[in-house]
């Protein structure tokens, strides 16, 4: 078996050991495990089932990554993107009001184009377009948006009719929570220590099982909704064979993407798929492009210019529509796998295994709420925001004003789609003010115009 799985993955050429490969995994799930309990909360918001968008995701995200172990033989975690899934429960379903499982359609359908266009190589061709300003800008705009949506969530901040936001201050006992998490979190990081998003979230838990004990022994007054809103133990065993939420899966969400594909004949229909084609290949690659700027030893063009990483990104959108979750994407937190010493796909697969077993945790899903889920978002945005320091600010305003509409209008406008296509433009308009318009290929050109044509949509 080792001599096998060393031939398989080419361990010692890439000069691993299957313990560090095992390890590498381990890592990479705890970093990304979050997404197990907070994906179904986001969907939720949806009106979604929250039982079956569990199980889609542990399964879908477990395929994606025995596909991308496998086949591409790469060491990065897939699963339901964060952001993605945001976009798809405010955006398109409460936003737009369509219906979620014709929004899961139209995730099924972009994952179809996007696996051809990934197939015919013209999606490397558009990677390899996109200025490396835009690229970091989107990094960066991306994890402010991500860390913007945690605070509202977890009441941190509240709406204001002075000043639109304000800090919703410690009566909300989830803004305790909340904070706690991020200072555990913070702690952990800066001791540099790889589990520090799971630390944070653990700490939140505690903390608000601690506030729901005094809510219950009378210290503290709560009321009903508040207190519902805190994290709980399970009311019977943790461990339990999964069945009551994969039966959810199949009589809600399993196919129903396949069923509504008719009702995406319409303007409204076509115009989401092409955000979600849109959406899917440009946020993989900006969090591959991400992905390499974490690591030293690992040369940024296997991370870009891997056509069989485009592949199986493709494959698992799809498996994740018909599965009942939003779309599924590379993971930025599995590179701490990479980080750990994994260098193969044997990584992938071994996160692929632990993701798989997290399904029989299911009862403690009561533990995790949006309080608790903040810490993680939030070092997500810390991680991502390093990422500002590769901007090219000293390139001329040409470089300058792109990347600063970019990363400002994610999280003002409520759209990663919007402030890449803002980015995209601006950066077009200013090249060509600059003089410098020349420089810009046919490819740029055609992502600028498709950019506008979005745009004209909205």
């Amino acid at each position: 078996m080792k001599n096998w799985l060393n031939q398989y993955f080419g361990i010692e050429a890439a000069n691993s050991t299957i313990k560090r490969e095992f390890t590498g995994g381990l890592t990479a799930f705890l970093s990304m495990s979050y997404v197990i309990f907070v994906n179904p909360i986001v969907l939720g918001r949806a009106g979604m089932p929250e039982d079956a968008v569990f199980m889609a995701t542990i399964l879908s995200s477990a395929i994606g990554m025995l596909i991308m172990g496998f086949y591409a033989k790469f060491p990065m975690g897939v699963a339901p993107c964060m952001s993605m899934n945001a976009f798809f429960a405010f955006s398109v379903v409460i936003g737009m009001g369509m219906p979620w499982q014709t929004a899961l359609a139209s995730v099924l359908v972009a994952a179809i184009l996007f696996l051809i266009l990934s197939l015919s190589g013209f999606r490397e061709k558009l990677t390899l377009a996109i200025p490396q300003t835009i690229k970091q800008a989107g990094n960066v705009g991306l994890g402010i948006f991500i860390a913007f949506v945690s605070f509202k969530n977890s009441g941190i901040i509240v709406p204001d009719e002075s000043m639109f936001i304000a800090f919703g201050g410690f009566k909300d006992p989830n803004v305790i929570i909340a904070i706690v998490g991020i200072v555990t979190a913070a702690f952990f990081l800066i001791r540099r220590n790889r589990y520090a998003v799971f630390f944070g979230m653990l700490g939140a838990a505690v903390c608000g099982l601690g506030l729901r004990f005094m809510a219950d022994a009378g210290i503290l007054v709560m009321g009903a909704e508040t207190l519902a809103s805190l994290p709980q133990l399970p009311a019977g065993s943790p461990v339990i064979i999964p069945t009551v939420p994969f039966q959810s899966m199949l009589d809600h969400t399993f196919l129903v993407a396949i069923k509504e594909i008719p009702n995406l004949f319409n303007p409204q229909g076509i115009m989401v798929v092409l955000i979600f084609l849109f959406l899917d290949f440009f946020g993989a690659s900006t969090t591959l492009s991400a992905a390499a700027s974490q690591i030293d030893d690992v040369p940024a063009e296997s991370f870009e210019n891997n056509k069989k990483v485009y592949i199986a990104d493709a494959i698992g959108v799809g498996i994740g529509g018909i599965l009942g979750t939003s779309s599924l994407a590379p993971y930025i937190e599995s590179v701490s796998g990479i980080l750990a010493g994994a260098r193969t796909g044997l990584m992938s697969v071994v996160t692929a295994g632990f993701f798989l077993l997290a399904a029989f945790f299911y009862p403690t899903l009561s533990l995790i709420t949006s309080a608790v889920t903040t810490p993680a978002m939030v070092l997500i945005g810390i991680f991502m925001m390093q990422n500002v320091t590769n901007i090219n600010w000293r390139g001329g305003f040409e470089e300058v004003i792109p990347a600063f509409i970019t990363i400002i209008m994610m999280p003002l406008s409520g759209s990663v789609a919007l402030g890449l296509t803002l980015g995209f433009v601006s950066y077009e308009l200013c090249m060509i003010f600059a003089g410098r318009g020349k420089e810009l290929g046919p490819v740029m050109h055609f992502i600028a115009l498709i950019s506008i044509a979005y745009m004209v949509t909205l």
